[in-house]
């Protein structure tokens, strides 16, 4: 998510409109770099935000006060101890840059005349929250810093507060069309992008991306070839980017290229983006935290999914040495009549086989040669014989199960391969607990933890859309709900699956005339089960469709797997894919 400079100036903005002359009530740390100032009001906002990680470094308003940690932070005794019921003065973001002085008076702990500052220095890995007194001596901070780490400015109790530095640059509001040309002639061969970055404060890649595009600026283009009025233009645009952040009004949500994913919150709408897909949000607050809420769930999402990953991975590889194994020992078991040959041959020419001979020639009773038997030099010719006859037996045993258990180790390869497909399309949290679930019944996991007494574990029914034409659709994202669509399936519905490959059962209802089902509603099935696919990538899919009388559940086969017959097949385009409607 970006927390940039022009962010920060409008969110700097609200929570000085919303919090400035409040009591903070108290103070929570839900982790080592995030505290929440609980606000003495009824409102909207419940509280102020201030995260100084590295990734996610912000201050805003937010709706809900959040939980405490499970550890006790120093930082956050110190904060609870002088800061309860102090109220806050001012709110102020320092020259656009990623630095902001929140002013607080009346301290608890230090009487009515005290004043303190948190200072909040968000920038990047060097992030940090600061509180210093009135004499500018820090009092405490979220991260200490020691002389080890930084010579120029030291972050510990009791040292005199040293700003980060401002590296010589200036607020861009400042930007004048004559100094702008002056400073350009000096380095006439730096391009505009560097040039703007280094020379005012503020310049993320997004905000020297709009400056250029709104000055109409190539961002990559040498300053000495830029056309005679580029001076004015992008004064203008420097200074009209701050002004609009600071202004009320709504706010935007961006997503990513592919338009799936909220990427960051921004509070003016961006021209050099005008493609991109985006929402709007009545305060950056506000987009703020919905954004952050949909990138922790993504982040869920995506750590809950590559745990269950690779756990499938790995049965998966035991499962194919399991195949191989069971294939090798099949391929064996086709010299068992040798073996029982070689022990006839050994037992009836017993006594003319000399001790400790590591193999020896004997004739077929058929006439047709001679056999070469290998034998163990350290047994007799009987327990040779004998060792042959165990192999035949053993090997004719194999030959009768073998049919059944090269089926049981293809039967879970399919299943293994259908649960991976599934944790990949997973929508969200709960699909992958459901999965989860699932796997821990079915042994390839254990139980994180006990089920609480009361638990609701029942497991989700058939999922349902409908086709354009008004036609039912179930289909499952898990191996429990394919099993329930083929319980809920009548002997006439249409049943559709991906050819050749792992992907869920997608029913769709015909009220006992299948013939009548016009061709888009089929299409859009198919669609659906191919999109669910594991060749959901691939721009062509083969789907076979069948009657659901034509589908069958092995007998304790693993959930969600079925074989069927009397199968057509139908081509989908997925690039043109739309979802049905839920």
């Amino acid at each position: 998510m970006i927390v940039d400079s022009t962010c920060l100036a409008r969110l700097v903005a609200e929570a000085a409109d919303y919090a400035v002359g409040l009591p903070v009530r108290r103070i929570v740390q839900p982790r080592h770099d995030l505290v929440a100032l609980e606000l003495g009001r009824s409102g909207p906002w419940d509280c102020l935000l201030i995260d100084w990680s590295p990734e996610f470094g912000r201050l805003h308003l937010a709706h809900e006060l959040p939980a405490p940690g499970l550890r006790e932070q120093p930082f956050g005794n110190v904060l609870r101890r002088l800061l309860r019921g102090a109220r806050i003065e001012a709110i102020e973001q320092i020259d656009f840059d990623r630095l902001i002085h929140l002013r607080l008076s009346n301290c608890e702990q230090l009487g009515p005349h005290s004043r303190l500052t948190l200072v909040a220095e968000l920038m990047g890995r060097h992030s940090n929250l600061v509180l210093i007194d009135e004499d500018d001596r820090i009092v405490a901070a979220g991260k200490h810093v020691t002389e080890r780490v930084n010579r120029y400015r030291q972050t510990l109790p009791g040292l005199a507060y040293v700003p980060p530095p401002d590296f010589g640059r200036v607020p861009p509001w400042e930007a004048d069309p004559a100094e702008i040309a002056e400073a350009a002639a000096a380095v006439p061969d730096q391009v505009v992008g560097k040039w703007v970055r280094a020379t005012w404060h503020g310049g993320s890649d997004l905000f020297v991306a709009e400056v250029c595009a709104r000055a109409g600026l190539e961002h990559g283009a040498p300053l000495c070839e830029l056309a005679d009025g580029w001076e004015e233009r992008l004064a203008h645009a420097l200074r009209a980017v701050p002004e609009q952040a600071r202004e009320a009004g709504e706010a935007s949500i961006y997503f990513d290229e592919r338009g799936e994913a909220p990427e960051f919150a921004y509070p003016i709408e961006l021209e050099h983006l005008a493609e991109r897909r985006r929402e709007t949000s009545g305060s950056l607050s506000t987009a703020m935290e919905d954004v952050q809420a949909r990138i922790a769930e993504r982040r869920r999402l995506d750590q809950q999914r590559q745990r269950l990953l690779s756990a499938v991975r790995d049965a998966s590889s035991r499962a194919e040495r399991t195949l191989e194994k069971r294939s090798d020992a099949v391929e064996r078991a086709s010299d068992a009549e040798l073996d029982r040959e070689r022990g006839e041959l050994l037992m009836a020419y017993l006594h003319q086989i000399p001790e400790g001979a590591e193999e020896v020639a004997l004739p077929r009773f058929s006439d047709d040669g001679y056999v070469t038997i290998a034998l163990d030099p350290d047994r007799s010719a009987l327990h040779n014989a004998q060792a042959y006859f165990r192999r035949y037996k053993k090997a004719v045993r194999l030959g009768e199960l073998a049919p059944k258990l090269l089926a049981a180790a293809r039967h879970e390869l399919d299943y293994l391969r259908q649960v991976r497909t599934q944790i990949e399309t997973a929508e969200d949290v709960q699909d992958l607990r459901l999965i989860e679930q699932e796997l821990i019944e079915e042994g390839y996991l254990k139980r994180r933890r006990p089920d609480r007494p009361g638990a609701d574990r029942r497991r989700r029914g058939a999922r349902s859309a409908t086709t354009t034409d008004g036609y039912p659709l179930l289909y499952g994202r898990s191996g429990w709900e394919n099993d329930e669509v083929l319980r809920a399936a009548q002997a006439d519905d249409l049943w559709f699956h991906v050819k050749g490959a792992a992907g869920p059962h997608v029913l769709l209802r015909t009220d006992s005339r299948p013939e009548e089902v016009p061709a888009s509603s089929m299409e859009e099935a198919a669609h659906l089960a191919a999109a669910l696919s594991s060749r959901r990538r691939d721009s062509k899919v083969e789907v076979d469709y069948t009657l659901a009388k034509n589908v069958n559940k092995p007998r304790r086969g693993r959930p969600g797997l079925a074989y069927y017959r009397d199968a057509r097949t139908i081509v989908v385009d997925l690039s043109s894919y739309r979802s049905p409607h839920p």
